[in-house]
């Protein structure tokens, strides 16, 4: 059966605050609550294209070679074009054979030789035509030959598209290749979407639009043959025509042009070691369905204010499953549970840190049922269990906050009066704030569910409310209801969370109409 729990004593709530609200982050790029990515880059390279000329000191336009991607690329202006902060790159019928004697002519650039880096993360906003034999891709090609020719110097493949294809394909390339190596991911590619990599020390992820679609992993004793992706690469943005893969070219079907809104990449920085603190113990219990006491546990992950920290190498897992860890479910070695399902970590020494991360081998299909996570300085008391189902990864969040900041900056009337609903979410169990939360009383004092008319809370005349919940409470997210009856749409209404009333973590911004959960 599936547990879960809020407990709350006494609770109170102040209209106004005198304390300076906190600079708004942009939440693409620094509070994604996915955790795969947030603090680990920094943004330090992008190109816009605001301005009409390609700009030399990034890119270089990619001239014509052997390989099948470069059989028609030119460094002619006619399939090149920087406008309305766009980068378009053509593939085209050649209008005068004569002079080149192809007959096509596509447009690509690279930062080779301007712009090399060993990992971080990149990510394009493009979109592309569709035509048979059409080939656009962003990728990163190796810029030294220390380990030999292609592909022994590695090659990652962020997005490739083919023809009419619905999807587009991740893929990784080297002499000697992890399986799985690509992977395939639906895309509407003639619409606008953002297209990453996060190329890590130990994994490449691959996403679109914010969502992981595919990792590839670093096998535990790899040297070059299976990653090669230990030295400097460069970016590649391609619009390619025709060739053994891809297929003959219809050029009834030309021109085709290919959209590139901006380009982004962000350095690398390894995560650091948690700082001290008092958790030196991690109990893992399985009491769920499984077949081999959860042998397919590969990662124990700490997290503190949003920097992982995965275990390395060596804590003890039985021999007989191998010693080892992965990242995310990778299959390279496994923490082993006993007869009873039970795993204890020694970390060694006391950590600060708010989650702990599980991952499982993403070979396996099958659902880990109420696995629980308990805390202890002492290795005797712990503290109480979370408890989570796992498949893949989830993760375990001991984080609790008391103080729930709520600010109104987008377009109201009235203050937000119509606010009716505050309700704490944990593990899907939903506890509504009750009423008296001394809401002005001209408005009323009372409380509704999900938009329900019964009554109201009110935002102070900066559109500012702070709830003191009266004690720590661990919760998953938070849900805002405004009366139903009230067809507005409350525009960039902000959250956030503090232990202390002072220091507030990541916002996050949404518009609300009837209700919204957020975090």
């Amino acid at each position: 059966m599936k547990k879960a729990w809020i407990i709350l004593f006494s609770i109170a709530l102040f209209s106004g605050c005198d304390k300076a609200d906190e600079e708004i982050i942009d939440q693409k790029e620094h509070t994604s609550l996915d955790l795969t990515t947030s603090v680990n880059f920094q943004l330090v390279w992008q190109d816009d294209f605001n301005g009409t000329t390609i700009d030399t000191t990034k890119w270089s336009r990619i001239p014509e070679g052997n390989p099948d991607w470069k059989n028609y690329m030119t460094t002619d202006d006619q399939v090149y074009e920087v406008s309305n902060g766009e980068l378009h790159l053509k593939g085209i019928v050649n209008p005068d054979t004569q002079t080149d004697p192809r007959p096509y002519l596509t447009g690509g650039v690279w930062t080779r030789g301007k712009f090399n880096f060993t990992y971080g993360k990149v990510e394009v906003r493009a979109k592309m035509d569709s035509a048979q034999g059409c080939w656009p891709a962003i990728w990163l090609l190796g810029s030294t030959n220390e380990y030999g020719g292609w592909p022994d110097y590695g090659e990652i493949d962020i997005m490739e598209h083919l023809n009419f294809d619905n999807f587009i394909h991740s893929t990784v390339h080297s002499n000697t290749k992890s399986s799985p190596s690509t992977k395939t991911a639906n895309v509407n590619p003639g619409e606008f979407n953002t297209y990453g990599v996060e190329w890590h020390p130990n994994k490449i992820v691959f996403s679109i639009n914010g969502t992981t679609t595919f990792t590839y992993y670093k096998e535990a004793g790899a040297d070059w043959r299976q990653w090669p992706f230990d030295r400097d690469f460069h970016l590649i943005l391609s619009q390619q025509l025709g060739g053994s893969w891809v297929g003959g070219v219809d050029a009834s079907q030309l021109p085709v042009d290919y959209v590139i809104d901006y380009v982004k990449y962000y350095e690398y920085i390894a995560s650091p070691t948690p700082p001290s603190g008092s958790n030196q113990y991690i109990k893992i219990q399985m009491n769920g369905s499984t077949t081999n006491q959860w042998s397919h546990l590969t990662e124990v992950t700490l997290i503190n204010d949003n920097a992982e920290y995965t275990l390395p190498v060596g804590h003890d897992a039985p021999s007989i499953l191998g010693d080892g860890i992965g990242i995310n479910g990778a299959s390279t070695g496994f923490y082993g549970l006993d007869s009873n399902g039970l795993l204890v970590i020694n970390l060694g020494q006391g950590y600060d840190f708010d989650a702990v991360k599980l991952g499982v081998y993403n070979g396996d299909a099958r659902i880990y049922e109420d696995v629980e996570v308990s805390l202890s300085t002492d290795g005797n008391q712990y503290k109480p269990a979370l408890i989570k189902d796992v498949q893949n990864f989830n993760t375990f969040n001991f984080t609790s906050n008391q103080y729930i900041k709520i600010q109104m900056n987008g377009s109201t009337t009235n203050s937000w009066s119509h606010l009716t609903e505050v309700t704490l979410i944990s593990e899907g169990t939903e506890l509504v704030l009750p009423a008296g939360h001394d809401a002005p009383s001209v408005l009323g004092d009372g409380i509704g569910v999900n938009g329900a008319s019964t009554g109201y809370y009110g935002l102070d005349s900066n559109g500012l409310m702070i709830i003191d919940l009266g004690q720590k409470v661990n919760f998953d997210a938070m849900k805002l209801g405004v009366f139903n009856g009230d067809t507005r749409t409350y525009q960039n209404v902000e959250v956030s969370l503090s232990k202390d009333g002072i220091n507030y973590g990541t916002k996050e911004i949404q518009d609300i109409q009837n209700y919204q959960v957020f975090f």
